[in-house]
């Protein structure tokens, strides 16, 4: 009997990014699919509370290798929508000669979120890669215990669980075993040696690669099934035709990353609609858009009065900018529409620097201060809260305009959410991207045009922020006569020595200032302006969007885009279509 298992580094149980919203849907929906038994197996992240207080029940003891050591790891099951089983080794204490810090004392050690070990990069990787290894051999060694007699389908997503591949090999390959992977963006980690594949019992003559190869995803690849899946179309071309991706991030792998070795299965959703359906009905596209406004307003409100509520904390749940001036403009006669950012920082792909200067450029134009105000929900990513100083430093400068909460408000999130006019996304790179949270949550989405960002928002072009560089990419995706539903921006293609600017944003060489500053870094190289400049041009034309009077058919050009958007996310995004096409290909022989 077939059975398919995803197997996941984080999960809603140890939460970080993309790939734990898709572990909340993509299970469910591949059983339907595929009518296979479905299951996540993951790391037991002793440290975060979301994982160690599961209800659990043993399900068998596997013994994993560990250079002279065998680790006990326990199996442990938790039954939900479908099972999810843990890997749980945190009886077991790192000797000290194989620590990487004084605080790794055991694997699976992330603190607030799974990788959220050692105490700066370099630790970290080195942490992560050994984790993932030890991760990959017990992964190969529970197929035993979960179903002796199964033949197994396993879709492994990113490198962490790439090492499982590895560890599937010679004696512990069961029979009719088929690995996929899915890669939710194009990270790799550093060099695997024969001797740390020794130290978990892999034989290095199983995963040969190539010297500039020998990485958990160039050893991995050559063993799995084709073709490599990742999280949207555009994505996968992304891989190897945006020259971030292909010079920089992902130029060891392009002879792997090719369509059709490599197809894009767009996600569903994150989030369900959460705007009233009757204040989206075709009646209130013919009509007006009274109901939604009103909705809004109220949400917008909510969200006020949950930060009039608010007591900061500096040390756990601090704010920067000031809620009562930031409040007393909110409540101005004058509706100033908000511009909400949210999600992990990623020096490497978020953009929050790129924000920060284009707002603060926005803001320093004469009136400008008095037509919007900006909401940051950052979650601190592995440089912490010091590393987001220059948003600190925004707030600062512009109180009134701008907060920013770098932590997780789960008192007035949504309500900010959905009273606010617009979602921006100025990333430099999206495999998927979260404008369809911006949607449902009743905001217009404003994005940088790359990745999934192209295939959710449908651009508004008679504006001055859709240049040829953003044309050239939505004509792939939307026709000129679709209706726009939000704003894409993208800097000009022709910039001097646009790869150099590329490596040195990879290379993160404001960490050796000693404000630690990465705007002030960034501004040196011509791509960070010009990405600025391209976003300060989008804000302002969001903001004159957002003010344009009712047409002659009574409606407000924001509001219809609103509503175009969130039929646009409905009609083109779905987890059923994702499953069914995942179990297209995993059927195939």
């Amino acid at each position: 009997m077939r059975e398919l298992l995803l197997v996941s580094y984080e999960t809603r149980y140890a939460r970080c990014g993309g790939i734990t919203a898709v572990m909340n849907h993509l299970p469910a929906y591949l059983c339907r699919a595929s009518g296979l038994a479905t299951s996540v197996i993951t790391p037991f992240h002793y440290r975060i509370p979301e994982t160690r207080s599961l209800p659990v029940r043993p399900v068998g003891d596997i013994t994993v290798p560990f250079f002279e050591d065998s680790v006990t790891v326990r199996i442990r099951r938790h039954d939900d929508r479908w099972p999810w089983f843990f890997l749980d080794a945190s009886a077991y204490r790192l000797p000290e000669g194989r620590r990487t810090s004084r605080a790794d004392e055991r694997f699976f050690g992330g603190r607030k979120h799974p990788y959220d070990v050692g105490s700066h990069s370099t630790e970290q990787g080195a942490i992560l890669r050994r984790d993932s290894l030890f991760f990959g051999a017990a992964v190969a060694r529970a197929l035993r215990e979960l179903g002796a007699a199964a033949e197994w389908t396993l879709i492994l997503q990113d490198w962490q669980a790439a090492s499982a591949a590895l560890a599937l090999t010679g004696p512990n390959r069961p029979g009719g075993l088929r690995l996929f992977l899915t890669l939710h963006n194009s990270y790799d980690n550093g060099p695997v040696t024969p001797e740390d594949l020794r130290a978990f019992g892999i034989n290095p003559d199983d995963v040969p690669a190539a010297a500039n190869r020998a990485t958990m995803l160039g050893r991995a690849i050559p063993l799995l099934e084709r073709p490599l899946f990742t999280v949207s179309k555009q994505f996968a071309r992304d891989l190897t035709e945006d020259l971030f991706q292909s010079r920089i991030m992902a130029d060891h792998l392009q002879g792997e990353l090719t369509p059709p070795r490599l197809i894009g299965v767009d996600n569903g959703p994150f989030t369900a609609l959460s705007v009233p359906e009757e204040a989206v009905s075709a009646d209130v596209r013919q009509l007006d858009d009274a109901g939604l406004r009103g909705w809004k307003s109220k949400q917008k409100a909510a969200c006020l009065t949950a930060l009039e509520r608010f007591a900061p904390d500096e040390e756990r749940r601090p704010v920067w900018g000031n809620i009562a001036r930031f409040v007393e403009m909110a409540r101005n006669p004058g509706n100033l529409p908000w511009f909400v950012l949210a999600g992990r920082d990623d020096p490497r792909q978020k953009g929050y620097d790129v924000a920060a200067e284009a707002i603060r450029a926005f803001l320093q134009k004469p009136g400008n201060d008095a037509r919007a105000q900006f909401l940051f929900f950052p979650i601190p990513g592995d440089e912490g809260r010091e590393g987001l100083a220059f948003l600190r430093s925004l707030a600062s400068a512009y109180p009134a305009n701008i907060l920013v909460l770098p932590f997780i408000f789960q008192e007035g999130y949504l309500a900010a959410l959905q009273g606010a006019a617009f979602g921006v996304m100025p990333s430099f790179y999206e495999p998927f991207g979260m404008a369809n949270e911006f949607y449902l949550n009743g905001a217009v989405g404003i994005g940088r045009a790359t990745g999934g960002l192209l295939q959710q928002i449908v651009p508004l072009r008679s504006i001055p922020s859709f240049t040829p560089s953003v044309e050239r990419r939505a004509d792939r995706w939307h026709p000129m006569s679709a209706a726009a539903t939000g704003l894409l921006y993208r800097e000009p293609d022709d910039i001097t020595d646009i790869v150099g600017d590329w490596r040195a944003f990879n290379a993160a060489g404001y960490l050796s200032r000693p404000d630690g500053d990465r705007v002030a870094e960034r501004r040196a190289y011509g791509l960070f302006m010009e990405m600025a400049r391209s976003l300060e041009r989008a804000l302002t034309d969001a903001i004159e969007i957002y003010r344009r009077p009712v047409d002659a058919s009574g409606a407000q050009p924001y509001f219809t885009m609103l509503v175009k958007g969130i039929a646009h996310i409905q009609r083109n995004f779905a987890w059923e279509r994702s499953a069914a096409e995942y179990n297209s290909y995993l059927r195939r022989r």
